[in-house]
């Protein structure tokens, strides 16, 4: 189950229901897959991308683009009912291997091999008190 998608299928079936309830003209901006720099494979949304790409509807939209819609959508009077927020389909193999590269981890910098970097920082007191207090737990008492 799409846990994830069905909560917010659900919130936002609710907040219709009060806006309508309540006379209130209300404004949804449903985003596809938030694309920041802080993307990780273990976002909830990417349980069903398979399904979805499958499906044709799999998209990505870039955090400043979001930002702008709402912005957008806000300062517009006329703005009314639901607005699909996307700016980009992934609808073709190679769009999928962007996709995944995105999701990659960066590998780790280089640093030179000889080069010895000088601890300046030391944690004394506090493993002082943990001592006293009798952890147990090692604490680099340098």
């Amino acid at each position: 189950m799409l846990w994830h998608a069905l909560a917010k299928t659900l919130s936002e079936k609710t907040a219709w229901a009060l806006a309508m309830d309540r006379g209130v003209d209300m404004v949804s901006v449903n985003a596809g897959l938030v694309v920041d720099p802080m993307l990780s494979a273990d976002n909830p949304y990417l349980k069903g991308a398979v399904e979805m790409y499958d499906d044709g509807v799999l998209v990505t939209v870039a955090i400043d683009f979001l930002a702008d819609a709402h912005i957008a959508v806000y300062e517009s009077p006329s703005a009314y009912g639901r607005y699909l927020c996307f700016d980009r389909s992934i609808c073709r193999p190679e769009d999928t291997i962007k996709l995944a590269q995105m999701l990659s981890p960066p590998p780790p910098p280089t640093l030179p091999q000889a080069e010895v970097i000088q601890k300046r920082i030391q944690n004394k007191k506090l493993s002082k008190v943990m001592v006293q207090f009798g952890s147990g737990r090692h604490m680099d008492l340098e």
